[in-house]
């Protein structure tokens, strides 16, 4: 009969629970923090828990959109939404540039792109009632150039 070596399962044991601990952390942070990663976004009688906010980084990419200038191999932000928005706005400004915003939705096809212009003072933006599901968001420029940018997002009027 082999005896085990408890050692050996000691040390297997503490590095499975570091392990699950620094995954539980990461998966936290990614969840709580807009700068990276997906935010999940639910109702709260009526109103979003921590739906505004402000997310900062670098517009356009290296990939050409098609249609909607150049964007980066990652959305700017991601969010998932676990039921139905009755009003949401993404606004976009930008250091410089001709920003584009993209949001792609939960839905083949549901694809919409929003282009600064000189009404808007340069600053797209898109607003409206939001379904159930996850949306990549790309902070583009029509040129291939990269400017510092600042992404609102807002559920009030």
């Amino acid at each position: 009969m082999k005896i085990p070596n408890l050692a050996i399962s000691k040390i297997i044991a503490l590095n499975e629970t570091k392990f699950f601990a620094a995954l539980s952390i990461s998966a936290t942070t990614l969840l709580l923090n807009p700068h990276h990663g997906f935010a999940n976004i639910t109702p709260d009688n009526g109103n979003l828990a921590q739906s505004d906010r402000t997310i900062e980084g670098m517009s356009g990419g290296f990939t050409d959109s098609q249609g909607c200038g150049f964007i980066g191999d990652t959305p700017s932000y991601e969010m998932n939404l676990e039921s139905r928005i009755d009003y949401m706005r993404f606004t976009v400004e930008t250091s410089g540039g001709q920003p584009t915003l993209l949001v792609v939705g939960p839905n083949s096809g549901d694809s919409f792109c929003v282009l600064g212009d000189e009404i808007s003072g340069l600053k797209p933006e898109i607003s409206g009632v939001w379904e159930p599901g996850s949306y990549q968001i790309y902070v583009g420029n029509r040129t291939n150039t990269q400017h510092k940018f600042v992404l609102d997002i807002s559920t009030n009027n």
